[in-house]
């Protein structure tokens, strides 16, 4: 368990996957994730879960996001996890709109930067945004995010072509906002 200000990252329980299954049936909220999840039922999204605790994989880390209150809101990652070289790949989701624009995600971003540098000892964490979310790249530049790169066309999305940001955290820049 993690805990910010305001957000509290913990394991994901079974009794939580409907809820991660639900947000993945918004168009709202899967137009803003930069990795499209493709279309499956509530059955074999409990199955992924299940089949995801039994390989238990030190390379990734994915934890939901609950509120102060303990009601879950979203979903947190580090993907790829590499040791030797000291880097990792980001994610983060905020399923429940109501939480949207309240901090939760700037708070969950921090916590979760803050034990992987200060507990998995990473260097560098690196994360991928749709160039038209600058909801969510305000908040990665607050968090110490910076552009590093714009890959041009590089998802297809709405009957077009979106550009997608690079952005790069390192442990010096995360350690110098505070």
């Amino acid at each position: 368990m993690i805990k910010g200000e305001k957000a509290l990252l913990r394991a994901i329980e079974p009794s939580d996957v409907h809820a991660l299954w639900e947000w993945t049936q918004d168009e709202e909220t899967m137009r803003l994730r930069n990795y499209p999840a493709p279309p499956m039922s509530l059955a074999e999204a409990e199955r992924e879960y299940e089949e995801s605790l039994s390989e238990g994989s030190s390379h990734h880390l994915h934890l939901a996001i609950a509120a102060d209150s303990g009601e879950l809101i979203g979903e947190i990652a580090l993907n790829h996890i590499d040791q030797r070289s000291g880097t990792a790949d980001f994610t983060i989701a905020i399923g429940n709109k109501a939480y949207w624009g309240r901090g939760y995600g700037t708070d969950a971003i921090r916590s979760l930067m803050r034990y992987a540098f200060q507990q998995l000892n990473l260097h560098r964490v690196t994360l991928h945004v749709h160039a038209f979310n600058e909801r969510a790249i305000r908040a990665y530049e607050r968090c110490g995010f910076k552009r590093e790169g714009r890959l041009r066309q590089a998802q297809y999305m709405d009957g077009g072509y979106s550009d997608v940001l690079v952005m790069g955290l390192l442990r010096e820049d995360f350690e110098a906002i505070g």
